[in-house]
């Protein structure tokens, strides 16, 4: 029997600034809402760019956020832990990081277009589990899903992290060559979004576990 493939979790990434944190658009070439045709996708919350005051109550809470966690950080550097403070890097693209910030970038019929509504993490279960792998031979890219045992709730989960026998299924997949090339994305926390550009001009912005595995997964892609 041969080796299974190397599965990699992935999820649409979601914005840092504070203008877009935590939140994703969807848009066509023209920067127009494709969101609400997207066929078969559940309703989700409407993405807007905070304000002024939005922003500024963002700020706030991750000064707050930053200072609460200082204590954990020292404790961690103390024991040997590799844990420190996130980083984001350079701002490359202000108008899809900071003033908007599409995870599809499509028009109708093309690639990112078809991608999987369950890689957005607002809307799918929050036991489900999405990865990335190279099927046939390399021949093909494929996201899979399955049920994760992990307890507790989207916020704050604890033990568990077994998959559920027979929730494994295939969600999407596309031949490599459709694919131009891959970028990781360093304004992100710890370098862990990547860009996916699709032959047809499409493409989708995407985030794992961590920097070393989206250079990781960009290498494997191109």
């Amino acid at each position: 029997m041969g080796e299974k493939p190397e599965r990699y979790r992935i999820e649409f990434a979601s914005g840092t600034a504070a203008s877009v944190q935590k939140r994703r658009s969807f848009r066509d070439h023209a920067r127009n809402d494709i969101e609400p045709v997207l066929a078969g996708w559940p309703p989700g919350r409407v993405f807007a760019v905070r304000g002024f005051f939005g922003r500024l109550g963002r700020h706030g809470l991750n000064v707050v956020t930053a200072v609460l966690m200082v204590p954990l950080y020292i404790i961690a550097d103390v024991l040997g832990s590799p844990a420190t403070p996130d980083k984001r890097g350079k701002l490359e693209e202000p108008e899809n990081e900071v003033h908007d910030f599409p995870v599809v970038w499509a028009g109708e019929g093309e690639a990112a277009r078809t991608l999987p509504w369950q890689l957005d993490p607002s809307r799918r279960p929050w036991r489900m589990v999405t990865e990335l792998e190279l099927a046939d031979s390399g021949r093909l890219v494929r996201i899979t899903c399955y049920e994760d045992t992990v307890r507790g709730s989207r916020f704050l989960t604890w033990g568990g992290g077994e998959k559920v026998p027979g929730s494994e299924a295939v969600l999407w997949e596309v031949p490599r060559e459709d694919i131009a090339r891959a970028e990781v994305k360093p304004f992100s926390m710890d370098g862990a979004d990547f860009k996916v550009f699709f032959k047809d001009g499409s493409w989708t912005r995407l985030t794992t576990l961590g920097g070393s595995v989206a250079r990781e997964m960009v290498a494997l892609l191109c």
